[in-house]
């Protein structure tokens, strides 16, 4: 048995923002379902359904970016990794989470600024500002990005081990 995990502030946080992106998917699912049941049962299409679910679809998706990355989640490549000495594999692991941040902050400077040129753009059902879809990628990415500047601190100062190949595959049954 594994020593028990005492939760951090991040780990809080991103527990928040999960249960969040669950509510969303399943208000989601809710609103697909019913959207699916009201036009071919009723024959009466709801037509918020397809704005509703343009605008939640990204949400869902971020959010959860945002666990993956912080729970290294992720699809990565770790054959020559683990051939090195730990050493290496430490200074390897801290440099993958630079070339992650880097793109993280370009994604979300980049989302910014494409939401600025959309604030005016308003969707015809909703009337909600489609800017919201936007930031979901700015809010995500500026959120990972904080993850990965502590990882990195965390893997600087000895406390964020390179997970093994091991660890990952246990890591993905959670403990169960």
């Amino acid at each position: 048995m594994s020593a028990v995990h005492k939760k951090t502030w991040i780990d809080r946080v991103v527990d928040g923002l999960d249960l969040i992106a669950s509510i969303m998917m399943v208000v989601l699912t809710i609103v697909v379902f019913g959207e699916v049941l009201s036009r071919y049962v009723f024959d009466l299409p709801l037509v918020f359904s397809n704005e509703l679910t343009l605008l939640l679809f990204p949400w869902v998706i971020f959010i959860a970016a945002i666990a993956v990355t912080k729970n290294e989640g992720h699809l990565s490549i770790n054959f020559f990794r683990s051939l090195m000495p730990k050493a290496v594999q430490r200074w390897m692991f801290a440099f993958s989470k630079l070339v992650m941040l880097f793109f993280s902050v370009y994604m979300s400077f980049s989302a910014y600024r494409m939401g600025e040129n959309t604030v005016s753009q308003v969707m015809p059902v909703l009337r909600i500002s489609k800017t919201w879809l936007i930031t979901s990628v700015t809010v995500s990415f500026a959120a990972i990005s904080l993850i990965l500047i502590y990882q990195f601190v965390m893997i600087v100062l000895g406390k964020l081990e390179v997970p093994d190949e091991e660890e990952m595959l246990d890591d993905l049954d959670h403990g169960h």
